[in-house]
């Protein structure tokens, strides 16, 4: 019997998909390679609560082939407005992606990992409103629920070429369907020096 596994993920037998590969910590680079990107990137849509990859220069692999792209990675594109903009591959080409309640489920089956169910600024949903309510932080907690810890996404199916994308702050980002032609490159990290 033959076993084939796409990427880091794989479907376990108690019906989930796990990704043992994802680091959540974010790579430092001091010396970047000639034929790497190199963006100053300025939106907090993959905040986890340390201001990840905000006000960094991104240091951006634009060479890997499109098959190589595996769920976890981050990667780089133009949005609709061209404007560039970073985001986590949560499903792959040919699979199904569904959110329920917040909880991203692939081909009907829990994704379990760091990045597979919703949060603001690193907090879940038993933890984000308890401490923006001890800081005396004024927010709207119906548009939290809404479309961040309770939101829902029916299914959807992707085709042979297509990646399901998510910022990792659902609050400041997008979810959205990319195309492989469309990204230009994985994010590999960010440039040691800038603003650190």
């Amino acid at each position: 019997m033959l076993l084939v596994l796409m990427g880091c993920s794989f479907n376990s037998p108690s019906g989930t998909v796990s990704d043992n590969d994802t680091d959540v910590n974010v790579s430092i680079f001091k010396d970047v390679e000639p034929d790497l990107i190199e963006h100053h990137y300025l939106s907090d849509n993959m905040d986890r609560g340390n201001h990840d990859y905000y006000d960094q220069v991104l240091v951006i692999d634009p060479s890997l082939e499109p098959s190589s792209y595996t769920r976890g990675d981050i990667v780089f594109f133009s949005n609709s407005t061209n404007d560039k903009m970073i985001s986590r591959i949560i499903a792959l080409p040919g699979e199904k992606i569904s959110i329920s309640e917040g909880q991203i489920y692939i081909n009907n089956q829990k994704l379990d990992t760091f990045y597979g169910k919703a949060h603001r600024l690193g907090l879940d949903k038993d933890s984000y409103f308890p401490a923006m309510d001890k800081a005396g932080v004024d927010y709207d907690k119906k548009g939290m629920l809404d479309y961040v810890f309770e939101f829902n996404q029916n299914e959807l199916e992707l085709a042979d070429n297509e990646y399901y994308v998510v910022s990792d702050d659902w609050f400041r980002g997008t979810k959205q369907i990319l195309k492989q032609d469309e990204i230009i490159g994985e994010v590999l990290g960010y440039q040691y020096g800038y603003n650190n």
